[in-house]
């Protein structure tokens, strides 16, 4: 199982998220040069959504040893780059994607270069990339690529504007 349809109440649960946590997180978005509201909590959201969808695929799988979605808020000095979810001793980092933004640019995840998951992680740091879409009156989320982060491949952002911002990506494509 590689995909679950996340309901309108989880939905609200995340958009509710997203409201409430929006001010805490705007210096981190100021100095990726990110100022649209409207976006860092559409951003925030997904990136909730994709959390819930892996939680759920991880339990239909059996994997009954997972946490659950963080959904405190915090402010900005106590965040950090921890997993987002933990399945027993494995570090599960979350990165989603929308569909539209899969067509545009292929299926990819964009990290913050200075992520020390990156470059100091272990056999137990699994990245799982996903894919977003509306469906019905929630969303689909998709799991693209689930893999050893220090077995990846990473390569360059395709958009400038993530190249001025100490941006790197992985690409599905290279990572198959």
């Amino acid at each position: 199982m590689n995909k679950f349809y996340l309901d309108q109440n989880i939905t609200t649960l995340c958009n509710h998220f997203a409201e409430r946590s929006f001010k805490s997180s705007l210096d981190e978005y100021a100095r990726r040069k990110q100022i649209n509201e409207h976006k860092i909590k559409n951003d925030i959201m997904l990136g909730k959504l994709a959390e819930f969808g892996v939680y759920f695929i991880y339990l239909e799988r059996g994997r009954n040893n997972i946490t659950t979605p963080d959904i405190n808020v915090y402010n900005h000095t106590e965040k950090s780059f921890s997993p987002d979810l933990k399945w027993g001793l494995f570090n599960l980092h979350v990165k989603s994607q929308t569909l539209e933004s899969a067509n545009r640019y292929g299926n990819s995840w964009v990290f913050q270069s200075k992520d020390p998951v990156i470059n100091q992680s272990n056999e137990y740091d699994i990245f799982i990339g996903t894919k977003i879409e509306p469906h019905k009156e929630g969303y689909l989320v998709h799991i693209e690529l689930e893999k050893q982060i220090q077995f990846l491949t990473f390569g360059p952002p395709k958009l400038q504007k993530f190249n001025a911002n100490n941006k790197t990506c992985i690409y599905l494509k290279d990572n198959l």
